[in-house]
């Protein structure tokens, strides 16, 4: 039998020997524990804390792996130019070239005396410069050796009649002059014109009409002459 004693100053009543009666209710003996009870659920999740305060700032990592080469980009707009540089050192000296040739061709002539033919060649046998020989002087004519353009010109001493002259480029007068004498005194005419003329080209003087217009004149000290070049 068990002898239950009072705990906590609380008392017991006991009817008879061996004989306990029941406590009164709310009365938990303190010495004695029940079986533990099942766990309960999970509850469900709190809300989130605060944010942190921030932490000390880490020391710097090492360096990361090369990543791989990216796209070409645009090209950019040019830039303003960079001042001029130093001249750079001379080059090495070519070798000497071929000379150049220069071609020329002129004359001038003058008359030796008067002439009275009219229609036909003016023959100037008086020679001031004809050394490539391009005027022939039997002829009275200008032979064309080199193309181009060549300037021609003449200066007449008129006496005695008057004077008409052209100067003719392949049986074609191309220029004329006129001069009208004046009774005793000695009168100048003149005419000088561009031409350009191919190879095997004839340029000459020659007097024009029917009439008596054939006063051209030299002599020791009154010139008539022609010049090409």
């Amino acid at each position: 039998l068990l002898l239950v004693l009072p705990a906590h100053g609380q008392d017991s009543v006991a009817e008879g020997p061996g004989v306990l009666l029941p406590l009164p209710k709310g009365a938990c003996p303190g010495w004695m524990a029940g079986i533990p009870g099942h766990p309960g659920h999970n509850g469900t999740p709190g809300r989130d804390g605060r944010d942190g305060t921030p932490g000390e700032k880490g020391e710097k990592g090492d360096p990361g792996l090369v990543g791989p080469k990216g796209d070409t980009g645009e090209t950019g707009i040019t830039g303003v130019e960079g001042p001029r540089g130093f001249p750079g050192t001379p080059g090495r000296k070519g070798e000497p070239g071929e000379s150049a040739y220069v071609h020329r061709s002129a004359f001038s002539v003058g008359l030796e005396s008067r002439i009275t033919v009219p229609n036909v060649p003016i023959r100037f046998t008086k020679i001031f410069y004809n050394l490539q020989n391009h005027y022939d002087g039997t002829t009275g004519k200008f032979h064309c050796n080199i193309p181009g353009l060549y300037y021609f010109s003449y200066h007449i001493t008129v006496y005695l009649k008057d004077v008409k002259v052209s100067l003719y480029k392949k049986d074609k007068a191309m220029l004329f002059t006129y001069d009208q004498y004046q009774e005793k005194n000695v009168d100048q005419a003149s005419g000088s014109v561009l031409l350009h003329l191919e190879v095997g080209d004839q340029v000459w003087l020659q007097v024009y009409g029917d009439g008596d217009s054939y006063g051209i004149y030299a002599d020791n000290v009154n010139d008539s002459t022609f010049t090409g070049f």
